[in-house]
Order: C-alpha cells, then structure tokens, then sequence
C-alpha cells in the first residue's frame, strides 16, 4: 500500500509540473519588426502564473496581451491595483505572428509612468 502511495503521489508532482511547463510559451511567436505602440482602454486583467494577461479594447477591438511574470512586473513597480478596468494604458508591443488579436508587451505606460517588462 506504501508502495502504491508513493507512486501515485510521484506521478501526481510529475504531471503538475509538467502541465506548468507546457502551458508556459516562449516569445518567438511574436514578430519584432511589427513593433509598436496601441492605446486602448482595459477591459479585463487575467493575474495569473507565469504570466499576466491584459485585455485591451483599441478601436472597438478586443485585444490580448500578455505581460511579463508577475514577479518581474511587481519588482519593477508594477502592481495589480495599477491596471484597473476602465484605464487607459499604451503598450509598446508585437504582435503574435498567427493570432491577430495577440500581443507581447515590452513596455506599458499606466498613469503616466513606464514600466520596462522586458529588459
């Protein structure tokens, strides 16, 4: 029965990490000589590991971006709190190479100040 345990318990912290890693995605989907810079308003915030999730609404259109680790973004002074539904953000971004309502923010502007995700 111990032996049993531990197995399942083995393959249980197995798929959990697993999962993690794959739903986390890599950056080269988006294409970086499409940057540049959209003004919208916020619709929604999706604050989740590994990344935040921004929805944008820019010219009637929902747009989605994704921001950088949480941790990153709350080093760099960036909190939840400052991305309310309703703001007004500019996100320096590229869009993703296959989902037109996709983007990777490199930058955000919230209340006037900057914040670098990316470097």
């Amino acid at each position: 029965m111990r032996i049993v345990a531990i197995a399942l318990a083995a393959a249980l912290s197995t798929a959990a990490i697993t999962g993690t890693a794959f739903a986390h995605h890599g950056w080269d989907a988006y294409d970086s000589a499409k940057q540049q810079k959209v003004t919208g308003t916020i619709s929604e915030l999706k604050w989740e590991q590994p990344h935040a999730v921004l929805f944008v609404t820019v010219a009637g259109k929902k747009q989605e971006v994704w921001l950088s680790p949480l941790q990153r973004m709350v080093d760099r002074g960036l909190q939840k709190e400052a991305l309310k539904v309703g703001k007004t953000v500019t996100v320096n971004a590229q869009p993703h190479s296959e989902r037109a309502n996709e983007w990777k923010a490199l930058a955000i502007t919230v209340d006037g100040k900057d914040f670098n995700l990316m470097r």
